[in-house]
């Protein structure tokens, strides 16, 4: 069982919910490089320093320049995330009632405010190790795969984390997230239905208030 340690990572804290915090950690460890249909497990170790190693580059942004942060972690994040078949998803049943605009104005709205949350979520780590568990044969299929990750937080908590990866033009790309049972996407689901209730199946208006709710 192999581990990944954070501990040469520090950064400043933020008073974030433990929630983003684990939320975040399947970004950091998906695929950075371009081999052909790499391992997803091989590719969790692989990747994380490189990843890391951008967090250190990119963190004194956070306070000098965060617009400038923000930017520099979508662009090192946002390819490895499924941006228009989360956000499908996100919609749900509702997506075949939205337009071309809408649908494409929901996911760049999604995108950014699933950035900005992961984004302040990176400086959150300190002196965190992960461990990437076995794969499970059952659980990986030719274009999908499940790793599941064990958290060891601070006072010797433990938190189990399963991702779901789908495998796009050889790179792994992030699908879902479940965190202690609960599953991210569906938690994303029923808060666009929520809205949707909320502002009288206005597309439009839940798009323009639209904030991460996690």
């Amino acid at each position: 069982m192999p581990s990944i340690s954070l501990k040469n990572h520090k950064p400043a804290c933020l008073d974030l919910p433990l929630y983003l915090k684990l939320l975040l950690l399947p970004l950091l460890f998906l695929p950075a490089l371009g081999f052909a249909a790499p391992d997803p497990r091989e590719s969790v170790e692989d990747t994380t320093d490189v990843l890391l190693a951008k967090l250190v580059e990119v963190k004194p942004l956070y306070e000098s320049d965060p617009d400038k942060f923000f930017a520099e972690v979508d662009s090192a994040l946002g390819p490895f995330v499924d941006f228009k078949a989360f956000s499908r998803g996100v919609m749900a049943k509702y997506y075949r009632r939205a337009n071309d605009d809408q649908k494409e104005r929901f996911e760049e709205t999604f995108r950014l405010g699933l950035i900005k949350t992961y984004a302040k979520a990176l400086v959150e780590f300190d002196n965190q190790k992960v461990d990437v568990l076995e794969a499970s044969g059952a659980k990986q299929k030719k274009n999908r795969a499940s790793i599941d990750l064990l958290i060891h937080g601070q006072g010797g908590a433990q938190y189990t984390v399963n991702y779901s990866l789908g495998l796009v033009n050889d790179v792994w790309k992030l699908r879902n997230v479940t965190i202690e049972g609960i599953n991210v996407g569906l938690q994303f689901r029923s808060q666009f239905a929520a809205y949707m209730q909320k502002y009288r199946n206005d597309i439009d208006l839940v798009i323009d208030n639209w904030v991460v709710d996690v």
